[in-house]
């Protein structure tokens, strides 16, 4: 159903609105029927599915976290994405080696990020012949170290994400709502009201606002600053060469960037961290040269022999929050529960910051 109101008629009635159609979204709307198949949900979306930062994701999926609660978080949704692949048949995920350059005196602090308990290990002889050839011209400093761990796993946002909507909306009393920008989230006559920007508006029992980059400018804005929430660029360049079978990641951990083999497009994704604050959405955004003199210099100093083939790219903003842990709580009505915040790790954060969105609203105990 696609109903509509405006004016003073009767809005359309659902037992659930999620706001956004990104990894977050799709993920609390899903697990949402899959808890009541016959609750009624209604997915809004201003622009359409996986818009923003799930549609640019590379959905590198590493485990780790800097802080406790940020590994909890990663380990628990590590588990979630298997028990969807169960129940999907597939998650659009697949293993990838990765091997992390690192200063040899911050391996310690890089083995206490592993959300598994695991440990990094030195690169072998063969690993090591393994990543020269993958990498032309390798290089680090005496000070620096390559080290390895146990697989982990690149990911299709996108892809899930419709796949995730589609199990939803397949059921003929959920409703898909797109170009409905939310301005408004009310109570109103015991229900929660969502008004969009033109005066159409739904009415819900309950509601998950997931408005990703978008969360400075619309109903959650003044609670999400409250918290410290901001917008960044992220930018991610695609270096023009073929991975080779068995490529493995390269994680430059102290520069908070990586190599990761994109199997879908045939190339690289080069993830850098843009220094460009305070960049919405709805900005012109576009790789710049300060971008691109941050990228040629990491790639001079280690992988010079990626210079020629660094060519373009994927930028967006994403919603960036203290100590990057997400925000999940409710905002104003305890039937409203805001989850926001992914910091560039939204992908891999999101089915625990779905479940935990629930049991707020199903006043269950977050896990």
């Amino acid at each position: 159903m696609s109903e509509r109101t405006t004016g003073t008629g009767e809005a359309p009635h659902y037992d659930l609105a999620v706001v956004g159609a990104g990894a977050v979204g799709a993920l609390a709307a899903y697990y949402a029927v899959r808890r009541d198949p016959g609750r009624r949900v209604a997915v809004i979306t201003h622009a359409g599915r996986g818009a923003g930062a799930t549609r640019l994701s590379a959905g590198f999926d590493t485990p780790t976290g800097h802080n406790p609660a940020q590994r909890a978080l990663a380990a628990r949704s590590t588990a979630l994405f298997d028990e969807l692949a169960a129940g999907l048949g597939d998650a659009g995920r697949a293993p990838v080696d990765v091997r992390w350059l690192v200063a040899r005196e911050n391996t310690a602090a890089l083995d206490a990020t592993m959300a598994d308990g695991g440990r990094t290990r030195p690169v072998t002889g063969e690993q090591r012949a393994l990543l020269d050839r993958t990498f032309p011209g390798l290089a680090h400093g005496d000070d620096e170290v390559l080290l390895a761990t146990g697989p982990m796993t690149a990911g299709q946002p996108q892809w899930l994400t419709d796949r995730l909507l589609d199990e939803v909306l397949g059921r003929p009393d959920n409703t898909l709502l797109e170009g409905f920008r939310i301005a408004e989230v009310r109570r109103t006559g015991g229900r929660v009201e969502l008004v969009a920007a033109d005066g159409s508006r739904i009415t819900a029992a309950k509601a998950v606002l997931a408005p990703g980059p978008w969360v400075l400018d619309g109903p959650v804005a003044a609670a999400a600053r409250e918290r410290g929430a901001r917008v960044k660029k992220v930018v991610a360049f695609h270096i023009m060469t073929p991975p080779p079978p068995g490529a493995p990641a390269l994680v430059m951990e102290d520069a908070d960037a990586f190599l990761l083999p994109h199997r879908p497009g045939g190339h690289w994704i080069f993830s850098i961290t843009s220094p460009d604050w305070d960049r919405g959405p709805d900005e012109p955004l576009a790789i710049d040269a300060r971008d691109r003199e941050l990228a040629r210099a990491l790639l001079a100093r280690h992988v010079p022999g990626f210079l020629p083939h660094l060519l373009g790219g994927r930028v967006f903003s994403d919603c960036f929050t203290p100590g990057h842990l997400p925000i999940v709580d409710t905002v104003g009505d305890d039937d409203v529960v805001m989850a926001i915040g992914g910091s560039g790790s939204g992908y891999r954060l999101a089915p625990a910051m779905a479940e935990d969105a629930l049991n707020l609203l199903d006043r269950r105990t977050r896990t």
